[in-house]
């Protein structure tokens, strides 16, 4: 075979799992929350088309972990295939070695980790912008989703409703107690019955309540107290605006990358300085995660051989585990305890480069390695115990 030829086999054998994974790993994540999200179609009335504007916000997040996962998994279950099937062996009987087996997958591999850089610098924080975004105005349009019966609800800022029962669809409400406090006077009002009346053009929310009586008191005195018999009462929660929403604070996950990077030096306050600083980070080193996958997948899918496809699988999920638990400790480290995102981030990252590197000169130079071959015991012990626990 000539060396394009060997290089498109290659690309091939780790692209077309790496492709499955991709698409499998992305529905599980997306399904997850779909089912949640449909309830809103089937028991609060919302629009089929704006579950579909929330799929899409959520897309972004899920690729961000499905794109390099999925990578990973095609490096283990492709080189885990060929070398079950002893193709390895007549790549190097014919002069080709690992280390020239690698360069077709560390050109796919800079091919994911721009697309992994893309999508956490760029496609992350815009999903997180339009799910809030659009999260907020379902819930101006639809005030009754959030609220749950018999359970006392806070979501307005200038009230506390209970209902003891609820109807979703008609927004009709039943044994209604709403606490409402103003400046110096708190009402406690019950009503037989609601209604929510929400207005899409003035961006307004009233529950127009029916057949109750209102007990208010001014200030702490005893003395101001009113009881008051009403057939029909509106009162008005406050609630922010569809436009307040847009302008409003936003979270680190959910600033561009250029705002999040020009924002760390403007902000005096320690502690939001250092959850800046933890997020930023973690969308810079994003692209690093494929290319340090390809220097540990490849060696430790060539020695995991024994336990083939499976064995290749599960040996990627624990890579990628250990991966995760790393940047997610860093995150927590600069976010909570303020440390140095050289430190916490970088210096990781150099390290698992390095132990890579060598992990992959002595798969290539065929010497042994003692952490490679106990993982590969412990993967044929827990292979064996699983066919004997089927057996019996």
């Amino acid at each position: 075979m000539s060396t394009p030829q060997i290089n498109r086999y290659i690309i091939r054998e780790v692209l077309s799992p790496t492709l499955l994974s991709i698409t499998i790993f992305t529905l599980v994540m997306v399904m997850g929350r779909a089912f949640n999200l449909a309830d809103l179609v089937i028991n609060k009335g919302v629009s089929p088309s704006d579950i579909l504007v929330l799929l899409a916000a959520l897309l972004p997040t899920c690729l961000s972990i499905s794109l390099p996962l999925a990578f990973l998994m095609g490096i283990m279950i492709g080189f885990g295939r060929l070398s079950a099937d002893s193709e390895t062996v007549a790549f190097k009987s014919a002069g080709i070695g690992l280390a020239r087996m690698s360069l077709p997958v560390f050109l796919l591999a800079a091919i994911f980790a721009f697309l992994s850089g893309a999508t956490n610098l760029w496609g992350q924080p815009w999903g997180f912008k339009a799910f809030a975004t659009k999260s907020f105005e379902i819930a101006s349009q639809k005030a009754t989703i959030g609220l749950e019966p018999r359970v006392f609800m806070n979501h307005f800022s200038n009230l506390v409703v209970y209902a003891n029962e609820l109807d979703n669809r008609s927004d009709q409400l039943q044994g209604l107690l709403i606490i409402e406090k103003k400046a110096g006077t708190t009402a406690w009002i019950f009503a037989d019955s609601g209604n929510i009346i929400t207005d899409a053009e003035s961006q307004t929310v009233t529950i127009r309540l029916h057949d109750g009586v209102i007990h208010r008191r001014e200030g702490d005195s005893d003395d101001k107290f009113q009881l008051i018999h009403f057939r029909n009462y509106d009162v008005q929660p406050e609630l922010t605006t569809i436009s307040d929403a847009s302008s409003r604070s936003l979270k680190p996950k959910e600033m561009p990358t250029g705002r999040l990077w020009s924002s760390i030096s403007n902000e005096s306050d320690s502690s939001k300085n250092q959850k800046l600083r933890a997020e930023l980070h973690e969308r810079l080193i994003s692209p690093l995660a494929p290319l340090l996958f390809v220097l540990f997948g490849l060696p430790f899918s060539m020695q995991s051989q024994r336990a083939g496809r499976s064995g290749g699988f599960v040996m990627g999920l624990l890579i990628f585990i250990c991966y995760y638990f790393i940047t997610s400790t860093a995150y927590s480290l600069t976010k909570d305890a303020a440390a140095p995102p050289w430190l916490t981030f970088w210096l990781p990252q150099l390290v698992l480069a390095i132990a890579g590197i060598l992990f992959l000169r002595q798969s290539s130079l065929e010497q042994p390695n003692r952490l490679l071959g106990w993982l590969d015991q412990a993967l044929d012990t827990l292979q064996k115990w699983t066919r004997k626990r089927d057996d019996s």
